[in-house]
């Protein structure tokens, strides 16, 4: 291309375009057009805000130059099979230039549908705020509000690309200079750099968060210091430098790529036009860079395009209107009016409804035909029962992956994945003592059509700095109108033992069980614990395990079907599990079915709910009960979000009576909202209802003797009962309802629970 005379003093020129022949003119045109929807979306917006008909935007005017330079770079680098963009809020300009070179012809329209809040957001449908970009078809990832997940995302999808067989996957995570002080920066920096993986890390800067400067909001003095600290590679452009932005995004890709290997890139110099969001002053910086100016002018020189066809600025000094105080050429215009023209579309789109917006919250659950008793004591420990699950998750779906402290070489420090590692070296993985990395990264594996993600928390207690993953995880499906969804399977193992004090005999459900979405499993048999687990691999969304600590090592509940009955068989087979890391192999096909309780014991007098550890002490105390004519119907909730609300309501309308026992504090516990939720459906019926948890002490203390005095035990099992009981009901229960579903079958019986058991604990080793 022959490249006229330069006859304006331009900040960023294309004299240099002859050096890249791809970038033809009319991908230079296409370009611009892109640049300049972006920036009319928001003009357009701006003026809705400010006549209150819109309630809230966020944008990224300013951005849209280097963005579209980048996307332009990336077609050219990536496979798009193995490619992801993990954006946030100020991406429009990246991910507009990037569809449209995909095919995806309406991403302003469905951005626009986003912004109006309209049914037809097919991002969201309607839920979210704008920038909630989400569209996996076109390498789009799910953008979330709170800032800096993304970069735990990428690093999971790239491990995923890597996992599905990938040598030339790539993953871009876009954060914003402000968004490096977050600890996701860390987290996300140690995950790309431990395990090698394709991620390229941009920065883009514009040296201002919100309002705050980097003298007060950025600790990181060099990234190009940080970079190499981590063992990235590096790379910076300007922002405004349209050639300089495609050639660095394409080295820095092209480097990702061939070496696999992560990269950061710091975008700087950037010019905020509109500042944050409408929550701020927005009026357009007249006074500010813009790049789109510029490079409208630089195609003109370029000979890529007409003076008559681009954005200028105009001799108007006086007051905010911005497309007053521009000159719009045939392609701005046409820019503007495709941009009135999805507003006018919109406008005659539905909005979501009420009922619309209660869907999405959880996948339905898979059907489950559960196996019928055996009727004998098994021979399988829980953690046996768990290695066995983990063994037939992983062997069925190579897209599966366990991560977490300790899980590989050492088998966790519950044992509970001991000898995986052996035999799955590419799908277990030890991690960094970083619980926030270990569940985003777990996310971000996810997100890949088909791929079980097995993280893993070393003790419960150290997750409470997840909780914005577990919020993101729970809500997805919601978020994401349906579209999204995460199979996350979380093991944590749960509740007090033997001195643990603060931070290893935290009961979790409290802090959990309301968020919405997330499903909690709480198994107390090796059946269940084996049996949820296979269920939840083949459940889309995701399952937090609550595993006892205290159950472990210990044989529960009733037998699998195929389990040896010679005594020197069962006996040969709990120590090649107890003290060999022996994995047993367990029927392929059993399941538990989420979601159901199991009734221990029928009865007649009292429902007693429980779930965990509890359930053993329970089943001491009932037995003792049964002695001293109290009849007690026993229900183990196995799944305690949701719980089985038909099972415990059909029991509690023929007993009359309530106690839900578990090992957290009562009060705000998931205890409370079963007892109030009985009440409300049994109003007016006298039922007499009690929680029992441990004392309201703030933590369990490290001496094992006043711990004993705390936590729930069989003798406060056995009196609340009794207290229970003792207060006269003024009226009988009526009639169970046959609408109601009775509890599951026995497994096993109360009997079960009622022998003496050993509890493990970290400084012996035990087999009963």
């Amino acid at each position: 291309m022959d490249m006229p005379t330069l006859s304006k003093n331009l900040r960023f020129d294309l004299r240099d375009l002859p050096r890249f022949p791809s970038l033809t003119p009319e991908l230079l045109r296409l370009a611009y057009q892109e640049m300049l929807i972006a920036r009319c979306h928001v003009e357009r917006v701006v003026q809705e805000c400010a006549k209150g008909t819109i309630k809230f935007a966020i944008w990224g005017s300013g951005e849209e130059l280097h963005g579209a330079a980048e996307a332009i770079a990336y077609a050219e680098v990536v496979n798009p099979e193995a490619f992801g963009i993990c954006a946030h809020y100020r991406s429009a300009g990246l991910l507009a230039m990037w569809s449209r070179l995909r095919g995806y012809q309406d991403f302003h329209l469905d951005h626009m549908r986003q912004q109006l809040c309209k049914a037809t957001d097919p991002w969201t449908g309607g839920r979210l705020m704008t920038a909630h970009f989400n569209d996996l078809r076109f390498n789009t990832l799910p953008v979330q509000s709170a800032l800096g997940m993304q970069f735990g995302k990428a690093v999971g999808y790239a491990q995923g690309l890597r996992r599905k067989g990938h040598d030339d996957g790539l993953v871009v995570a876009v954060v914003g200079d402000g968004t490096t002080a977050e600890s996701d920066m860390h987290e996300g920096m140690t995950g790309a750099s431990i395990l090698r993986l394709p991620v390229l890390l941009t920065i883009t800067d514009n040296n201002v968060a919100i309002s705050v400067r980097p003298e007060d909001g950025r600790g990181i003095r060099s990234f190009e210091h940080y970079a190499a600290a981590f063992g990235f590679a590096y790379f910076e452009c300007d922002g405004n430098d349209f050639l300089g932005c495609y050639e660095t995004a394409r080295a820095a890709a092209e480097y990702c790529k061939e070496q696999q290997a992560p990269a950061l890139m710091w975008v700087k110099n950037l010019s905020r036009l509109n500042n944050h969001s409408s929550a701020a002053d927005f009026t357009f910086e007249f006074d500010s860079y813009d790049p789109l100016i510029d490079f409208g002018e630089a195609l003109v020189q370029a000979g890529v395009l007409a003076p008559h066809e681009i954005l200028r600025r105009n001799a108007i000094t006086e007051g905010k209107d911005y497309f007053r105080r521009h000159d719009w050429g045939t392609l701005a215009k046409a820019a503007d009016d495709y941009v009135v023209e999805t507003m006018a579309i919109c406008a005659t789109e539905p909005e979501p409804t009420y009922e619309s917006v209660l869907s999405d919250i959880r996948a339905p659950f898979p059907a489950v035909e559960e196996a019928p008793p055996e009727n004998r004591p098994t021979a399988i420990s829980i953690n046996g029962a768990i290695r066995s699950a983990l063994q037939a998750i992983l062997k069925a779906n190579p897209m599966s992956w366990v991560y977490g402290q300790d899980v590989g070489k050492k088998g966790g420090v519950m044992v509970a994945t001991k000898g995986l590692y052996e035999r799955f070296p590419d799908q277990v993985r030890d991690a960094p003592i970083n619980e926030p990395l270990i569940l985003g990264t777990a996310f971000g594996f996810a997100l890949h059509k088909g791929a079980t993600a097995i993280p893993e928390i070393q003790f419960s207690d150290y997750s409470l700095n997840t909780l914005h993953w577990l919020v993101l995880l729970g809500n997805q499906r919601w978020q994401s109108a349906g579209t999204v969804d995460v199979n996350v399977i979380l093991r944590l193992p749960v509740e007090p033992l033997h001195g643990g004090s603060v931070y290893h005999s935290m009961c979790m459900e409290g802090f959990y069980a309301s968020i919405p979405g997330i499903t909690i499993v709480a198994p107390t048999t090796s059946r269940d614990m084996y049996g949820l687990l296979r269920s939840a691999a083949e459940y889309p969304g995701p399952v937090l395990v609550f595993e006892s600590k205290g159950l472990y090592r210990m044989t529960l509940g009733d037998a699998f079907p195929g389990e040896p009955t010679d005594p020197k068989e069962i006996a040969a087979l709990k120590r090649s599990i107890g003290f060999g890391g022996h994995i047993p192999d367990l029927p392929d096909d059993f399941r538990v079915p989420l979601g159901k309780a199991a009734l221990r014991r029928p009865g007649k007098d009292i429902t007693v709910v429980t779930w965990g550890r509890c359930t053993l002490f329970c089943g001491e105390a009932v037995q003792k009960l049964a002695a001293e004519g109290v009849d007690v119907e026993l229900i183990d909730l196995r799944t305690i979000v949701p719980y089985d609300s038909e099972a415990v309501l059909a029991s509690v309308r023929k007993t009359g009576r309530l106690l839900v026992v578990h090992e957290d504090r009562v009060f705000a516990s998931l205890g409370r909202e079963i007892q109030g939720a009985v009440q409300e459906a049994m109003a007016g019926e006298n039922v007499i209802t009690r929680v029992l948890g441990q004392d309201p002490s703030p933590g369990i203390p490290s001496p094992i003797e006043i711990e004993e005095q705390i936590v729930v035990s069989p003798e406060k099992v056995h009196a609340a009962v009794l207290e229970v009981m003792s207060i006269r009901r003024v009226a009988p229960a009526r009639p169970a309802a046959d609408s109601a579903a009775p509890a599951r079958p026995a497994r096993g019986g109360a009997d079960v629970f009622a022998r003496p058991q050993i509890l493990w604990t970290p400084s012996r080793n035990s087999v009963t």
